[in-house]
């Protein structure tokens, strides 16, 4: 995983700049994530810790999340013991992907003691563990007993040991004639692979990045390195994890503009189509990571209903219209239904009743060709003609009212695009909720669920606000209903309204107080803000159609957030996230 060892030592020397800073409180978001907010000097940060088997991490985060209504049973143990305590450190333990935080504070009859916060971050094996003093568990936020280890057990009133270690030396150990003994005893294999079996604390990535360096590819082998950049290499990991200052933090994303990989050095080992950000803080750069990862697994968790349901909508849209193009298909056969029938009219004369075929001259064909006609021997060879008619009158109706059937397939699959766009970008419970409601009320679900108890308290939510660098106030939509509502109602006709081209995304009003006139910076701003907002955001160049609020019209009776205009300007822009978030303002 990403987050190794000496991404832990970094954000434990970064945690460490809050040492005497007073516990002020402590959340629970669920039973495996919490956050400790930690006020000293004027400053108030939130540390935010997750026990999670898919994304486990610890890092200083900068928004609110949303917090159940009642706190999970280990949440209301920490506030006992930790809640109004000072917080001493962090310190890593060895080269493990554990920390143990040290607070100060006074037992209950009131004297002097400690209490440490041991976070481990190991996958499936991720763990919060409240200690005493002694290392006595008090508490745990995955409880381990003989039935899940029997290696080692996690349980109030035991003494707390550390992961059984790996038969592995301790990079922190080793020197440098231990590891060229290492590679010579290793034999010639991949080098990635010699340091990742021999050391602890190395994940793949650092392990086929120190690869890259010292033998020029992820994938050298230890006979092609160079000896002396290989140690290089290697000690730079060395001095990070033992709490020296990262090298540079750097997040990679793929060429589809997803993040990649993050790490404590520069990475250098991808080519060319993979773009690379640095950060000036460990936290921001795992919270940059997480945040798109994070909000995609909470999404499939809690609304799981609403994906599986639009999911299903969308795949019977599809198999409809693939059956109204097979009608369409067969409905165009009716030009030829009609053609037969003026043949038939023009060649009465040769006909009689009781014939089944007859070869006929076509007098719409230049050159009068002859062609086959069938006929019904029950019928009169005028009633043959007005059979033929009525069969083109049929398929006209059809091709009608099939173009009209597929017009309105097409609007509602592009709805359900609308719904899954805002599906995408959902934050929480409470934007999950809402989606649900506008499902419930566009007709797609019997009932909106009602939220159980201990789920996140869902309360009606706003549109996102950004301010310009011109001090304009820009809204976005999160869903169909804050759409409408925020165009329709809040919007006044003054203001401007933005919204990417052909593709589906927030509505996005720039507030203009008394028909002020932005600047282009403004325009571009906001127009970049509805990009981002929208299912094209990792696009180049992405067309945004903009107009004045007055021009906007909702069709009566038509879905939740389609509105139509036709006074309209376009500006294309490049969709920056960074920028954008920076123009946010925060809960």
């Amino acid at each position: 995983m990403p987050y190794d060892a000496a991404m832990l030592a970094a954000v434990c020397r970064e945690v460490n700049e809050m040492r005497g800073a007073r516990c002020e409180k402590v959340y629970g978001m669920s039973a495996e994530e919490i956050a400790v907010v930690l006020r000293g000097r004027g400053e108030g940060r939130r540390l935010y810790i997750n026990a999670g088997s898919s994304n486990p991490r610890m890092c200083f985060e900068d928004a609110d999340a949303e917090n159940p209504t009642t706190p999970p049973s280990f949440c209301m143990m920490l506030r006992k013991h930790i809640g109004g305590a000072v917080f001493a450190g962090a310190e890593q333990l060895g080269s493990e992907r554990a920390a143990r935080l040290t607070f100060d504070t006074r037992d209950e009859m009131g004297f002097p003691c400690k209490r440490y916060l041991i976070v481990e971050i190991m996958n499936k094996y991720s763990n919060i563990i409240l200690c005493r003093d002694g290392d006595k568990i008090v508490a745990a936020a995955r409880p381990v007993d003989f039935t899940t280890s029997r290696l080692r057990q996690v349980l109030p009133g035991m003494t707390y040991e550390a992961p059984p270690k790996q038969d592995k030396t301790d990079i922190l150990s080793a020197d440098k004639d231990t590891l060229f003994r290492d590679a010579v005893e290793a034999g010639d294999i991949p080098a990635d692979k010699f340091l990742i079996c021999t050391y602890a604390g190395l994940s793949p990535l650092l392990c086929r990045e120190i690869a890259y360096r010292a033998g020029g590819a992820a994938d050298a082998a230890t006979s092609s390195c160079d000896g002396g950049r290989l140690w290089r290499a290697f000690s730079e990991v060395q001095e990070i994890i033992s709490g020296g200052e990262p090298q540079r933090l750097t997040l990679v994303y793929d060429t589809n503009g997803r993040p990649l990989e993050f790490s404590v050095l520069d990475i250098l080992e991808y080519g060319e189509g993979y773009e690379k950000k640095y950060f000036d803080s460990p936290s921001s750069l795992i919270m940059e990571f997480y945040r798109e990862r994070g909000r995609v697994d909470r999404v499939s968790q809690r609304g799981h209903d609403v994906v599986k349901l639009v999911a299903a909508a969308r795949r019977r849209i599809e198999r409809k219209l693939e059956k109204l193009s097979e009608e369409m298909e067969r409905a165009g056969e009716g030009d030829e239904y009609k053609r037969m029938g003026d043949i038939i009219n023009s060649n009465l004369h040769l006909l009689s009743r009781g014939m089944t075929e007859a070869v006929l001259v076509d007098y719409y064909d230049p050159d009068c060709k002859t062609v086959g006609v069938t006929l019904d021997p029950r019928l009169s060879p005028a009633d043959n003609a007005q059979h033929y008619y009525k069969k083109y009158a049929k398929c006209k109706t059809s091709r009608v009212m099939t173009a009209e059937q597929i017009k309105l397939a097409e609007a509602e699959l592009d709805y359900i695009a609308t719904v899954e766009d805002a599906l995408s970008r959902a934050d929480g419970d409470a934007a999950i909720d809402e989606l649900r409601a506008e499902l419930s009320a566009a007709g797609y679900a019997k009932a909106v669920k009602q939220s159980v108890k201990g789920r996140m308290k869902s309360q009606p939510q706003k549109p996102d606000k950004y301010v310009t660098s011109g001090g304009y106030t820009v809204l976005c939509g999160k869903n169909n209903l804050q759409n409408d509502a925020l165009t329709m109602k809040t919007a006044e006709g003054c203001d401007w309204w933005f919204h990417v081209k052909g593709a589906a995304g927030s509505h996005t009003v720039m507030i203009t107080p008394h028909g002020e006139e932005p600047s282009e910076l403004d325009f571009t701003e906001a127009a970049m803000i509805a990009a981002v907002n929208s299912s094209v955001s990792s696009g180049e160049n992405v067309p945004v159609d903009y107009t004045q609020v007055k021009n906007i019209k909702k069709p009566s009776g038509s879905k939740p957030g389609f509105v139509t205009y036709k006074t309209n300007w376009t500006a294309y822009v490049t969709p920056d996230r960074t920028r954008v978030d920076a123009m946010r303002v925060k809960k």
